[in-house]
């Protein structure tokens, strides 16, 4: 014990004195303990008391610090370590009292064998600790061991060194959920669950059962973010993300891995009729009419589901994960492409299937950039004058190895791939082009058109305005005399841009035509909702062969209500004389089919042929 002098020294530099408390024992916990004799600070030389500086730079850093005898003695503490303990001198460190607890809690986390070791040691860890008041504390500490010494009598000590990181360790924490969770819906984000997923691959090796990923995507978020802002938007998310997860299993795991995307993982799943029976479960939690800011909104979703197999598990845990995701996310597309709000489960055949469509797209955006598509044209009569007033463009692809390719075909996978816009702009380019050659030869009158389809995408876009207009001014063509086909589902829809993009092509003078009519849900709106030219009656409408007297009059109505609102009607398809004939006396100002004349290249042939002898009717 130190003696009278010591006593005084310690109380003047701030160290409180040795006191007694009662034996702490230790709990061996997981830590860092080492053997450093570069560490080795002997308390001893230095008697009880720290130097004044040192003092008070520990002070002012806010370290705690404690020595103890191996037998629980106190030897030192200083200012810093009595206000965290909770004490104002080392008489009241005794046993049942808040700093005798946190004595113990820090010492329960020093492994056992280096407090009884007979060789100095250190440890380093965090350790937690509850004030009082009941805060939670975190502290990181380090530990040093002396062993006593025989010969010298000296009993060794137990030096502690700490600074309160509960800031820091919140800090981190949160770094780390941001790092692994979307900062919009507290979801799992894509790196997170993709670590979920691997860990479930893993278990799930010589068990019974499936891993599922379900991929799921928000219908038409775009077009809610686009007319009511992306507030509007997220608030949906938000909401999706909260009916999501109560849908699921207990046991399933849920993220936000994309704009308008979701996954969700399932261990154990028993069969394909249980993760079906739970994605139909998904579907309806988050489909229906909703009510957002006085408009009724109706929402889907499509989801795609993939379920591990034995070629899935033969991969890595890494590579078997993101097979899943890919298989779950072309499943999902495939319900998108076959009509939305669906669920579709992923069979090897979409693989291939997939694999068709990105080589087929590599080899569109080639053919594009090489100038190896073609344009055909198909006449449009008037069924007035029987003369030919318009012609169709339309574009053709011949495949190297896979012949002539389905425009239907190769459209999509330009809409999906991101080539449409250069395939359009070719078709514009080149229609144009041989307009005004037509015009310039007096092959075609003054108010000869031609009609070119664009797609959705191309409207969408903020600059097809004016790659329109440039293409008309650079052709020298009035835009009178181009009319753009868009079918109804995509000018019948909530896509802003869409509506600004018509309204805008219709001031410069160009004329929109209604393709297709017919085939939409929404078929009848189309007709007041949207500001067109041109209604194109679709041939399964323009009274094909077998039609009924019903049939005809429902025609005849159409042209009725389409005249009301000052729009023209060109029907398609048309094959046959009494087809012909019965479109006719309906009203339809135009006429379009094979029996009329086939889609033909510009190979210096007439553009506006003649009313076939045979269609004199």
């Amino acid at each position: 014990m130190p003696d009278d002098n010591d006593n005084r020294t310690a109380e003047s530099s701030g160290f409180e004195p040795a006191r007694r408390v009662p034996p702490l024992t230790s709990v061996e916990s997981p830590g860092t303990a080492a053997r450093d004799d570069d560490l080795h600070i002997d308390f001893g030389e230095l008697g009880d008391v720290l130097p004044s500086a040192i003092d008070q730079l520990l002070d002012a850093d806010g370290s705690v610090v404690i020595v103890l005898d191996r037998d629980g003695t106190v030897r030192t503490v200083n200012p810093v370590a009595l206000r965290v303990l909770g004490a104002t001198s080392s008489d009241q460190m005794t046993e049942g009292s808040p700093a005798h607890a946190m004595l113990q809690s820090l010492l329960d986390h020093v492994p056992q064998h280096l407090l009884t070791s007979t060789e100095y040691g250190t440890w380093q860890g965090d350790f937690d600790h509850t004030d009082e008041v009941g805060r939670a504390l975190v502290f990181r500490a380090t530990v040093a061991v002396r062993p006593g010494s025989v010969d010298s009598g000296d009993d060794g000590y137990i030096a502690v060194i700490a600074h309160e990181v509960t800031a820091a360790r919140h800090e981190t924490e949160q770094l780390r959920h941001r790092a692994s969770h979307d900062p919009l819906t507290g979801l799992s984000n894509r790196r997170q669950v993709l670590s979920v997923l691997e860990n479930a691959v893993a278990r799930q090796r010589g068990d019974h059962g499936h891993v599922a990923a379900l991929f799921i995507d928000l219908d038409r978020l775009k077009y809610v973010n686009d007319a009511l802002g992306h507030a509007v938007g997220d608030r949906l998310l938000v909401s999706t993300a909260a009916r999501l997860a109560e849908a699921v299993r207990p046991s399933d795991h849920v993220a936000r891995i994309g704009g308008d995307e979701f996954l969700v993982v399932c261990s154990d799943m028993p069969d394909t009729v249980t993760a079906l029976e739970l994605s139909d479960r998904i579907r309806q939690a988050l489909s229906g009419r909703l009510r957002v800011r006085e408009l009724d909104l109706e929402f889907s979703v499509s989801v795609g589901i993939a379920l591990s197999d034995s070629d899935t598990l033969s991969l890595t845990d890494q590579s078997a994960a993101s097979t899943l995701i890919s298989n779950a996310d072309t499943a999902m597309y495939e319900a998108k492409r076959t009509g939305r709000g669906r669920s579709v489960l992923f069979t090897s055949q979409m693989r291939s299937a997939a694999r068709e469509r990105t080589e087929l797209a590599a080899a569109l955006a080639q053919a594009v950039a090489r100038n190896e598509l073609t344009i055909e044209y198909q006449p449009v009569f008037s069924a007035v004058t029987r003369r030919a007033s318009a012609t169709e463009a339309l574009v053709r692809w011949t495949h190297p190895t896979r012949g002539r390719i389905d425009p239907t075909t190769f459209v999509s996978v330009a809409e999906e791939s991101g080539s449409i816009g250069r395939l359009g702009e070719f078709v514009l380019r080149t229609s144009l082009t041989d307009l005004r050659h037509w015009i310039d030869q007096g092959l075609v009158g003054d108010d000869f058109t031609v009609h070119a389809n664009v797609s959705q995408v191309q409207l969408s876009s903020s600059s097809f305005v004016h790659q329109v207009q440039t293409i008309l001014r650079d052709r020298g063509v009035a835009a009178s005399r181009l009319v753009l086909e868009a079918r109804e589902s995509a000018l019948v829809s909530s896509n802003v841009d869409v509506q600004r993009t018509v309204r805008a092509l219709r001031r410069i003078g160009v004329r929109i035509a209604v393709d297709n009519f017919g085939t939409g849900a929404s078929a009848l709106s189309v007709l007041t909702d949207v500001g067109a030219d041109y209604l194109k009656l679709d041939g399964s409408l323009a009274l094909p062969s077998g039609s009924s007297d019903a049939d005809i009059r429902l025609v005849r109505a159409l042209v009725l209500l389409a005249h009301a609102l000052d729009m023209q009607v060109v029907a398609e398809r048309v094959s046959g004389a009494e087809q012909l004939k019965h479109l006719r006396a309906a009203g339809c100002d135009f006429v379009q089919g094979h029996l009329l004349g086939i889609p033909r290249p510009n190979e210096g042939q007439h553009p506006a042929p003649r009313w076939p002898e045979d269609s004199q009717s």
